[in-house]
């Protein structure tokens, strides 16, 4: 920025005009060094509008100089130390090594604070000072965010020194285990499972839930033994800490407990019950697991990776009559039974081909569409017959799918019929799919009878061929 523009916007921001104060924090972010201060000063203006440009301004500008400049504003009020925490944060990694000195202070706040940007920062280039804050420092609550932040920065050395914090106050014992469970490291296990005989409730909960996340087959024994003396809530946490380590202890009413968590649980607790589930080969189950994968709205992207955790589970169990009859269940919602339909084709589940062909009648495309796709992958007369009868299907969307099938199937049989019904075909997108398919079954009979079809098919014909390299069939 041009130094005449420079100072004009610094005197515009003690304007008396709002409005123009505002404007010279929003046009400051293009500043240097020199633009910082009156920036700063800007965040004490009564003006919230000016405040919050200001501070966006000072977001940008990530240098170490904004940083350092920042730090006296952590011994301010409430609303300054806030604002400063919050662009220190957004600056990054360039303010971390000017954080050290904070490690130091006489004030216990202002360590806490430094431990805090570190953690939110999650990067420090002096872990052992953190270290040795976690054993030395006489406030519980900075010694607390000491064993936090050694967790988010994965420091796997600082595992003794946090093994001997599980000793210290409940709410540093509390952040030490949060930090070992970052850290799952096995060498804590039996020092965490000793926690399970802690007075506090909060520490064994913490300490329950620390050993499932861990996973070690070291604590089975002593989380089994915890369920004979664990009340209902403690109870609950350790059968899905033990069925995290691959373990489901006999306790009654246990299959009821888990498909109770699967329909009702956070996703977190669906999993942890399903993988229960599939350990006990509780068939049970699969009506449950296939309407709770049928419950996803699929426009969300990372709910096409819980379907496939929900498929995957189902089709462990295999072909079954529990599987089928998911079919004639009328509370199941279409979209799970489109899912069933799908793992039914994956399994290559031939008892269920006689349901499926009844239900190529159902209302909804995207169960017909899953029905011929799932009928395809099987081997089996019935099922390639149910195809054929589908590519005169009046619905386009069918049609298309049944003629994509048979083709990925390089059904010979499918030919002369789908080169008839390509002659009557309105749909550009169809009739893409007819010579895909007519090309992948044969393409050298294909070719050799092109001149019985008009010229937009033979160019579209010619285009497929050429991509597909040499004829063949």
């Amino acid at each position: 920025m041009h130094t005449a523009k420079l100072t004009k916007l610094i005197e515009d921001i003690d304007h008396t005009d709002a409005s123009k104060r505002r404007a010279a924090a929003e046009n400051l972010v293009e500043g240097d060094e020199r633009a910082v201060y009156p920036l700063i000063k800007a965040l004490r203006d009564e003006n919230f509008g000016v405040q919050d440009a200001a501070m966006h301004s000072l977001m940008e500008i990530k240098r170490e100089s904004t940083a350092y400049m920042l730090l006296p504003l952590l011994r301010e009020d409430a609303f300054l130390r806030n604002t400063a925490l919050a662009i220190i944060k957004e600056i990054g990694k360039v303010a971390v090594p000017l954080l050290t000195i904070l490690l130091k202070d006489k004030d216990g706040h202002v360590r806490k604070f430094a431990l805090d940007l570190i953690y939110e920062i999650q990067y420090c280039n002096y872990p052992e000072k953190i270290v040795k804050l976690l054993m030395e420092d006489p406030n519980a609550n900075v010694r607390a965010a000491a064993a936090k932040t050694l967790g988010i920065l994965q420091h796997k050395e600082a595992v003794p020194q946090l093994i001997n914090a599980l000793r210290d106050e409940e709410w540093v014992c509390f952040s030490a285990l949060e930090a070992l469970t970052e850290l799952n490291d096995e060498r804590a296990v039996d020092s965490i499972t000793s926690l399970l005989n802690n007075p506090s409730e909060t520490i064994r909960y913490a300490a329950i839930e620390t050993l499932g996340k861990i996973s070690s087959p070291q604590s089975r024994k002593p989380m089994i033994e915890h369920l004979s003396k664990a009340d209902l809530l403690e109870k609950k946490a350790t059968i899905k800490s033990l069925i995290q380590t691959g373990t489901v202890p006999s306790v009654a009413g246990i299959s009821d407990d888990l498909i109770n968590m699967l329909n009702d649980g956070e996703w977190e607790e669906k999993i942890i019950a399903i993988k229960g589930l599939v350990l006990l080969k509780e068939k049970r189950a699969i009506y449950h697991m296939i309407d709770t994968a049928g419950s996803f709205d699929v426009s969300v992207p990372d709910n096409d990776e819980k379907v496939y955790i929900i498929k995957q589970a189902v089709q462990s169990f295999g072909c079954n009559d529990l599987l089928i009859d998911t079919l004639s269940n009328q509370s199941l919602r279409y979209r799970g039974k489109a899912i069933a339909i799908d793992i039914m084709g994956d399994l290559r589940c031939k008892e269920a081909i006689p349901i499926l062909i009844k239900l190529l009648n159902d209302q909804y495309r995207d169960v017909k569409r899953s029905i011929i796709k799932s009928l395809a992958k099987m081997d089996d007369d019935k099922a390639k017959e149910t195809l054929l009868n589908s590519i005169n299907d009046p619905d386009s969307h069918i049609r298309k799918t049944a003629v994509t099938s048979l083709g990925k199937m390089g059904e010979m049989s499918a030919f002369e019929p789908l080169k008839n019904l390509l002659h009557k075909e309105k749909y550009n997108d169809v009739i893409d799919a007819f010579i895909k398919a007519l090309l992948t079954i044969n393409s050298t009979l294909f070719l050799s009878r092109i001149n019985e079809f008009n010229e937009n098919i033979q160019d579209i014909a010619a285009r497929y061929a050429s991509e597909r390299g040499p004829a063949g069939g």
